[in-house]
């Protein structure tokens, strides 16, 4: 997982979850771009590349709220991987 990977290598800084752990946040997007989606071994080199995936299986961006700015998708939940996996385009 994305965000696993990311903390564990000491990149919360870049993404990380909100601390409801529904949705996740990209706080540096160059960063993410150069370290995150190199280390997930994504072929996507672009964060908007990242962000038309994420559209393409149901994220929805969050738009207003202490939020704003994240991403939610409900069965993207943290410590829930195996609701993540029941996720669809």
């Amino acid at each position: 997982d994305m965000l696993d990977r990311a903390i564990t290598n000491n990149y919360a800084h870049i993404v990380s979850w909100q601390p409801h752990g529904r949705s996740f946040l990209i706080h540096k997007p160059k960063e993410f771009e150069k370290i995150v989606l190199p280390l997930c071994n994504y072929k996507l080199t672009k964060l908007s590349s990242f962000q038309r995936q994420l559209n393409l299986y149901g994220f929805e961006r969050i738009t207003i709220g202490r939020d704003r700015g994240g991403y939610y998708h409900e069965k993207f939940l943290r410590n829930k991987h195996g609701l993540a996996n029941k996720i669809e385009r």
